[in-house]
Order: C-alpha cells, then sequence, then structure tokens
C-alpha cells in the first residue's frame, strides 16, 4: 500500500509539473499577443477615448462611500456568479449559492475535470464585458458605439478592481490547484483580455478575437521556431 501511495504522489506532482510547463507556454504566448497589440494599436491610441471614459469613471463612481459599499457587495456576487456559471458549463450540480456581506460561496458537485477553470474563475473571466462586446454587432451608429464602449471601459475597470482586490496567495482558489498553476492562468488570460479589450474599439469585436487567439498567437509562434532554427 505504501508503494501505491508513493506511486500515486509521484503520479501527481508529475501531473502538476506538466501543467504548470504547458501553462508556462501559455503565457510566454499570451506576452508574445500583448507585444504585438501593442505595437498595432500604439498608434491609433487615439480611438481609445471611450475606454479610458469608462474605465476612468469606474474608479471616481467608487470614491463615492454609497456607491464604494454597493460595489463591493457585486464584487462578491460577481466572484461568486462567475464560479457558478464555470461549474455550470462543466456540468456541475448546484446545491447552494450565496452571498451576503458575511458568507459568500457557491457549493457544487465534484468532478474529473474542471477543478482549474471553475475555481480561477473569477479572476479571469470578465463575464459583465463579455457580455457587452455583442452589443457592438447591433448598429454602426457612431454615438451608440462610442456609449457600448465607455460602458466595456467602466466593466473592465469593474473586473480588474474585483480580481486585484479579491486575489490573495493564502486563498484555498488559489492554493486549491496550486499556486504556481493559479498564478500562470490568472495571468495569462489577464494579459488575453487585455488585449481583446484594446483591440475591440480599433479592429471590431470579429477581427480582435482572430487576432488574438489566432493570428498574432500564430505569428509569434512561427516567430520564435525560425529564431531557434
Amino acid at each position: 500500500m505504501a508503494e501505491v501511495g508513493r506511486f500515486k504522489r509521484f503520479l501527481e506532482k508529475t501531473g502538476y509539473v506538466l501543467d504548470c510547463i504547458v501553462l508556462a507556454a501559455l503565457f510566454i504566448v499570451a506576452v508574445g499577443v500583448l507585444v504585438q497589440t501593442l505595437q498595432k494599436d500604439i498608434p491609433r491610441i487615439h480611438l481609445h477615448k471611450a475606454l479610458a471614459i469608462g474605465f476612468a469613471a469606474f474608479f471616481l463612481l467608487f470614491l463615492i462611500p454609497r456607491v464604494r459599499k454597493n460595489t463591493r457587495w457585486m464584487m462578491k456576487f460577481n466572484h461568486e456568479f462567475t464560479h457558478l456559471v464555470f461549474a455550470l458549463l462543466f456540468f456541475r450540480k448546484i446545491y447552494r449559492f450565496k452571498v451576503d456581506n458575511k458568507d459568500s460561496h457557491v457549493s457544487y458537485s465534484g468532478g474529473w475535470f474542471g477543478y482549474l477553470p471553475i475555481t480561477v474563475s473569477p479572476y479571469c473571466v470578465p463575464l459583465l464585458t463579455l457580455a457587452l462586446l455583442p452589443w457592438r454587432f447591433t448598429t454602426d451608429n457612431k454615438l451608440y458605439l462610442y456609449v457600448i464602449t465607455i460602458l466595456i471601459g467602466f466593466s473592465f475597470a469593474f473586473h480588474v478592481c474585483c480580481w486585484i482586490s479579491q486575489l490573495r496567495l493564502y486563498q484555498t482558489d488559489i492554493t486549491g490547484p496550486g499556486t504556481v498553476k493559479s498564478l500562470l492562468t490568472i495571468v495569462s488570460f489577464q494579459i488575453i483580455n487585455f488585449c481583446l479589450i484594446l483591440l475591440t474599439p480599433s479592429s471590431g469585436v470579429l477581427e480582435a478575437l482572430k487576432r488574438v487567439f489566432w493570428l498574432f498567437p500564430r505569428d509569434f509562434v512561427l516567430h520564435v521556431i525560425s529564431v531557434l532554427s
């Protein structure tokens, strides 16, 4: 039995190391995407005024005491709701969803796959921002698009404030999957989120998605291969 236990621990450690290697590769690719995004959009920085207005507006409103108190509750709700959404995506059975000032949590059934994305999803996925992106397809009206872009910047500022205020290295959300795995995942997806949001006003949603998830990663990998060869 002792040998079986040692072999099981060996497999777990090996799997953890392999996961970290894959996630480290994802992080490196994300950095490459970030570099290309900045190169593409810095010359067009004037197209991001609406994003900047929305982003700044959130933090200005956060200075108001009543707004700040309600926003903190909304942050807790957003955190647990994101857990809930990803638990549903991985076909978990939901037992309890609770949000208040004393105790906030989601209780759901276990499963053999999806633990990492469910656990770190609140720190990686800006649900409100992603929900706003499709609205850019509804019209070509410039004023409407300007307002939607302001709201995208506002919601993304909310997401950034959420994960910065809630991220603690001692939390079970972070330590449960493994601290290194969790941090590599969170940082990689925050970079991807930033690139997607930055490219959207100047390139449109579809082109931004195409660049962030295909063109820029492909170009970066091909560049690395050419350098190494």
